[in-house]
């Protein structure tokens, strides 16, 4: 028995070697290559751009050097049993967290909380707050109701205007971008007083957040503030507390929380300290007293005026993409200077009208008039195709016969099951007032070829004849404001 089991596995060692042998050549064979026809299209549809030289360098939102906030005053941020429980256990209080459950246990958290304290500022700076908004909704008389629904009134208004579910979710719902935390509980979590000053200035806690200033007045951020703080949406959903909960929300003495930590020996703080260290959390977050583990080159705060200043201020990358860096959310703008009109740029800027349908809907950031001017100069000048015909339809005036032409054409290749402009779908942008928007040059070059400047759009190319084109381009420059 044991010599045919022996003939047997020399027979298949030595199959193997034929096997091998035979098919050496297959088994080590470069991928095939691409045809050429298909690098050629690649090539074409890949969105390669020539860009303008800009007079600075561009900083990417999406590849900050460390994921998560500095932990310098997470403690003022954020009160400490919520702390408790986030350290414990990260995506049970919020579904899109990124941080790993680190299995702490009660002690190790309290030695982490320990030294996170002991690098904090003092105390966080204080605002004034109405008194009757300090109340629980039970110590509230019927003016102060009053007086508080009309603050919550206005602050969701700001809410809405300021698109924050574009990048948010709630309760894991929303955030089409999902770049910003679930905040289902943030008013269970946060500080009040922090998180007027995050929404009024989000770079002096958070250099690389991706998160913009919105510019909005001590008015506004009182109204944003107590909406978040209020609303029922920002609350965690009641449950019954687990059975393992944290001995130190029970008063535990914290001389007595060192016992089974991870660290025999030092103070609450050092072994904090060197949890921390252990687990790596520099990684992903500046804490004070912590080396890097890796280098990190980090950018110089210098001081940028102009539209660089406007450009990180508001953080457009996160959604929009210039020049192969930033987001895909919203639409690129590396030649919006040659597709865009001047007027128009301005005016969307400072009040954002619907284009698009659903959540594609750029926020009110309160942009003043001299910035918009500064924006549409900078767009103007860098932001340019020479690909794109501006010039050569720049004075043209669509003429009767043309536009009727133009809207058979339009209505024959079915471009309203996608476009509004009375009426119509809502896949695509809205077309009602195209022609104050877009350059007519660009409606022609976008008609010719809708993936030459935009390689994934879903608009087909129907392969228009120029003279096709150009009747649906007079077509569309007629859709403009009647007033």
């Amino acid at each position: 028995m044991i010599k045919k089991r022996r003939i047997y596995l020399v027979s298949l060692i030595l199959a193997c070697i034929i096997f091998v042998f035979i098919f050496d050549r297959v088994l080590v064979a470069e991928p095939p290559k691409p045809s050429s026809l298909l690098l050629e299209v690649e090539e074409l549809y890949s969105g390669e751009k020539k860009y303008m030289q800009l007079p600075f360098v561009l900083e990417d939102t999406h590849k900050r050097p460390k994921n998560g906030p500095p932990l310098k005053n997470v403690i003022h941020k954020a009160n400490r049993e919520w702390l408790k429980k986030w350290i414990s256990n990260p995506k049970k209080m919020m579904p899109n967290a990124r941080m790993p459950k680190l299995m702490f246990n009660d002690n190790e958290i309290e030695a982490i909380l320990a030294y996170l304290t002991s690098i904090a500022d003092k105390e966080l700076p204080k605002q004034e707050w109405d008194s009757y908004l300090l109340k629980s909704e039970d110590e509230m008389s019927d003016e102060d109701y009053e007086k508080r629904d009309k603050l919550f009134s206005r602050g969701k208004s700001i809410w809405g205007r300021a698109r924050c579910n574009i990048c948010h979710p709630i309760k894991g719902e929303g955030a089409v971008v999902d770049v910003g935390p679930d905040l289902g509980a943030v008013a269970d979590k946060i500080n009040r007083d922090w998180l007027y000053l995050w929404v009024k200035e989000p770079k002096s806690y958070f250099t690389d957040t991706q998160m913009a200033r919105y510019r909005f007045n001590d008015k506004e951020l009182r109204q944003l503030v107590e909406f978040i703080m209020r609303d029922w949406d920002f609350k965690a959903e009641e449950e019954e507390e687990e059975a393992s909960t944290h001995e130190a929300s029970k008063g535990v003495d914290v001389k007595t929380v060192v016992e089974s930590s991870i660290i025999p020996e030092g103070t609450l703080v050092e072994k904090g300290k060197r949890i921390i260290e252990l687990s790596r959390c520099s990684i992903c977050h500046e804490i004070e007293g912590i080396a890097d583990l890796l280098p990190i080159s980090k950018r110089e705060n210098e001081l940028t005026e102009g539209f660089e200043k406007l450009l990180n201020d508001i953080n457009c990358m996160t959604c929009h993409n210039i020049q192969g860096k930033g987001g895909a959310f919203a639409p690129e703008l590396t030649h919006e200077g040659s597709k865009l009109k001047e007027t128009w740029i301005g005016d969307f800027l400072q009040k954002p009208d619907i284009i698009r349908p659903m959540l594609k809907q750029m926020p009110k950031f309160n942009i003043t008039p001299e910035e918009a001017e500064t924006a549409v100069k900078f767009i103007e000048e860098f932001f340019v195709s020479k690909e794109i015909p501006v010039e050569r339809f720049a004075n043209i005036e669509p003429t009767e016969e043309k536009i009727n032409k133009g809207k058979q054409l339009y209505d024959a290749n079915g471009c309203r099951s996608c476009h509004k402009i009375e009426t119509g779908g809502n896949v695509g942008p809205n077309l009602k007032r195209v022609g104050d928007r877009l350059e007519n040059g660009y409606i022609f070059f976008h008609l010719k070829d809708p993936h030459r400047e935009i390689p994934d759009a879903v608009e087909p190319n129907y392969n228009l004849t120029d003279e096709e084109a150009i009747a649906i381009t007079h077509f569309l420059i007629s859709c403009r404001n009647k007033e």
